[in-house]
C-alpha cells in the first residue's frame, strides 16, 4: 500500500490526515513545482507491504481520523478470491455540532461560523465535565448549572456583539481553525469554585483541548480531496468503485462523504484455475463412464 499526500507544507503536515509513521513504512518527502502557478507543491508518502487487517491514521490518538484496511485472500481448489474493504471513519458531526456541520457546507459567514464555534467550544466543555466529572464524582446537577452559566456568557457576548472579540482573547495568530478561550472559560468556573474538587477545572480544561482538536481535524479535512486506486488480480465481481478500468479501481470522495456516516471502499475479484477446473470436469466424467459401465454390466448379468 502506498499513501502519498500532496498539498502546501502546512497541509502536508497538519493534523487532519497523518501517514503511518511506524518503521513498517518507507517515508519518502519531496517537492515540485506547479505546472499553472509555479509555486511548490509539496509531497509526502509511505509504502509498507500489508496483510490481513491494518488501523491506519494515529492510531490510539483521540479525534483523529481513523482509515483501516483490510486485504483478504479467500483460497479454495479452483479458485481463489480477494477482498479488499477500508474504511474511513465516520465523523458524526451533525450529531455533536450541527451548526458546524451547516458551515462547512457554506463557508464564508461569520456570523454562522462565530455561532459554530461556541457549539464547538460548549460541546467540548460539556464533554469534558462529563469525563471528569465522572472521575472526580462531580454531581450532574452542578455540571448542568455551570453549562447554563457559559451558555447565558455566550448569549449575552451575542447579543453585545462582541463574540469574536471573546473567543479570540488571547490575541495570538490561530494555527488551528478554533482555539480555547482559556482565560474564560477559567473566569466563568469560579462562580462554582467552592462546588467543584480542586482539579476539576485544569482537567476539564486539558480534556476540552482534546475535544477541540476532534473538530479541528474535521474543519482541516474540509479542503481535502481522497483518490483511491486499488488493483486485484482476476475478474472483478463486486465493488463500489467510481470507475473500474480492467484491474484497476478508482474512488473520489472527500470529507462529505464521511461527515457522518462512514465511507467504505470495497472490492472482491476472483482468480479461476482453468487447467483444474478442466481436470475435474475430465475426472467427474471419467467416474460417471465408470458408473454407468457398472451398471450396465450389472443389467447384462440379470
Amino acid at each position: 500500500m502506498k499513501i502519498e499526500s500532496q498539498g502546501d507544507k502546512r497541509d502536508i503536515y497538519d493534523k487532519d490526515f497523518v501517514l503511518p509513521t511506524s518503521d513498517r513504512w518507507n517515508i519518502i518527502e519531496d517537492q515540485r513545482l506547479d505546472s499553472d502557478s509555479e509555486s511548490p507543491i509539496f509531497l509526502r508518502s509511505a509504502e509498507s507491504l500489508l496483510m490481513g487487517e491494518n488501523l491506519l491514521g494515529e492510531n490510539g490518538k483521540f479525534g483523529s481520523l481513523r482509515y483501516p484496511v483490510s486485504v483478504e485472500k479467500k483460497e479454495s481448489f479452483f479458485s481463489d478470491t480477494y477482498v479488499l474493504t477500508q474504511i474511513f471513519d465516520g465523523r458524526g458531526v451533525d450529531g455533536k455540532y450541527p451548526m458546524l456541520s451547516k458551515v462547512l457546507y457554506n463557508p464564508g459567514n461569520k456570523k454562522s461560523e462565530s455561532i459554530a464555534q461556541i457549539e464547538v467550544v460548549m460541546y467540548s466543555l460539556r464533554k469534558a465535565m462529563e469525563d471528569i466529572g465522572a472521575e472526580l464524582n462531580v454531581k450532574a446537577l452542578i455540571r448542568e448549572r455551570i453549562l447554563n452559566h457559559f451558555n447565558g456568557v455566550f448569549f449575552k457576548a451575542e447579543e453585545d456583539k462582541k463574540l469574536f472579540e471573546i473567543l479570540n482573547d488571547d490575541g495570538l495568530e490561530k494555527v488551528e481553525p478554533l482555539t480555547l478561550p482559556e482565560e474564560l472559560i477559567r473566569t466563568n468556573f469560579r462562580p462554582f469554585t467552592d462546588s467543584l474538587p480542586k482539579n476539576f477545572v485544569d482537567k476539564s480544561i486539558v480534556r476540552m483541548r482534546k475535544y477541540l482538536s476532534e473538530a479541528n481535524v474535521t474543519i482541516q479535512l474540509n479542503d481535502d480531496t481522497f483518490k483511491f486506486v486499488a488493483m486485484l488480480p482476476g475478474v472483478i465481481f463486486r465493488s463500489n468503485a467510481d470507475s473500474i478500468s480492467n484491474d484497476s479501481l478508482w474512488w473520489k470522495f472527500d470529507l462529505k462523504d464521511f461527515m457522518n456516516e462512514p465511507y467504505t471502499i470495497e472490492a472482491a475479484s476472483i482468480v479461476y484455475y482453468p487447467q483444474k477446473i478442466q481436470q475435474a470436469v475430465v475426472l467427474g466424467a471419467l467416474i460417471i463412464l465408470i458408473v454407468l459401465f457398472l451398471i450396465t454390466k450389472r443389467k447384462a448379468k440379470y
